[in-house]
């Protein structure tokens, strides 16, 4: 019995469409969008179809590059949603703030509650860094074995 195909994530697509929906238009992007290690610019058209989806091949290094600089994020973001949506990994994510994720791979044939399960996992993870972070240091706590 064949099983029909999940549609395709587009999770570089949407990520563009989410960062120009926040006020930064395609155009501006563009303006932003030069690659630091070739000087390559993306035009804010190419920019406009990826977040349409009409992409049909996943960007080049140095448009990745070019995308990350455009909407100031890591070039790991990028290249993982992109990952996401040409190559149809199973990417998981859990977004720490506006511009900040924790990403990672899900086996594909891992049950769904196993699925739901890690991601739990990465969202307490998350909290407690969150926490861990804003607390002041314990004064009585120096490093030092105590005697």
């Amino acid at each position: 019995m064949a099983t029909t195909p999940e549609p395709r994530q587009l999770a570089l697509s949407e990520f563009v469409r989410d960062h120009n929906a926040s006020g930064l238009s395609y155009r501006r992007m563009a303006v932003r969008a030069t690659d630091p290690q070739s000087g390559q610019t993306l035009g804010f058209q190419w920019i406009s179809k990826l977040a349409a989806g009409q992409v049909a091949k996943a960007p080049e290094p140095w448009q990745m590059r070019a995308l990350a600089a455009a909407m100031e994020v890591p070039e790991e973001l990028v290249k993982t949603l992109a990952a996401r949506q040409w190559l149809e990994y199973e990417i998981s994510e859990v977004r720490l703030g506006s511009d900040e994720w924790i990403l990672f791979r899900l086996a594909r044939d891992l049950p769904d509650e196993d699925k739901r399960m890690l991601r739990r996992m990465a969202e307490e993870f998350v909290r407690r860094q969150t926490r861990r972070l804003s607390e002041p240091p314990d004064d009585a706590d120096t490093g030092a074995p105590s005697i």
